[in-house]
């Protein structure tokens, strides 16, 4: 094919596109692929029985949608509901990740298939360059979002925090925490958005 360019993807403008594509898809996966859980048990006047309690969740964040079944001391199942939300900025993050992964997929078919139409229209240069300029300020406010989003959701997911609200544990039983979730992925994702908005 006459216009097919492997060499640009050695080159700066290339390499750079390649880099953020590759980025773009760890960003938005870890993100909306997590899911997690955190746990506590129940000691009801301080029996050798523990009934354990499993929050799991998983994106987008709408903890107030997930059911959470306690066991009470009295045997009886009860639905205690949590009120927090952090599916807008997560929502936004996967989103701006999305779009950063087709833009920069567009811009590499660009150079490699049509690279003689790309450096003699001058139009396209520029479009590249602004479009580039609107994806980071995306990602500047996305990961800014996302990464307060992530620092409340291990708050308001740990044991320590949540099971002061429910009735089980002001009242007759003991609660102590079991574990307080794995968030490695939505670490990687926050450290991939660092990456991609140096290249």
């Amino acid at each position: 094919m006459e216009n097919f360019n492997l060499r640009v993807l050695k080159e700066p403008l290339g390499l750079i596109r390649a880099i953020q594509f590759i980025l773009s898809i760890f960003a938005f996966a870890t993100t909306a692929d997590f899911k997690s859980h955190s746990s506590f048990g129940i000691s009801c006047n301080k029996s050798a029985e523990i009934k354990q309690v499993d929050l799991i969740f998983k994106y987008p964040f709408r903890l107030s949608d997930i059911p959470l079944s306690v066991t009470m001391c009295d045997g009886n199942k009860t639905a205690e509901t949590l009120v927090w939300d952090f599916s807008s900025s997560a929502e936004y993050f996967v989103a701006t990740g999305v779009l950063a992964f087709l833009f920069s997929l567009s811009a590499l078919i660009m150079y490699i298939f049509f690279w003689s139409l790309y450096s003699n229209k001058q139009f396209l240069p520029i479009f590249d360059l602004a479009v580039s300029l609107v994806l980071t300020i995306f990602w500047l406010a996305a990961s800014s979002a996302w990464a307060s989003g992530v620092s409340y959701l291990k708050y308001y997911t740990n044991p320590d925090h949540f099971m002061k609200l429910i009735t089980v544990c002001n009242d007759v039983g003991e609660c102590k925490t079991k574990f307080t979730g794995n968030f490695a992925s939505l670490n990687v994702s926050l450290v991939n958005f660092r990456a991609y908005s140096r290249s």
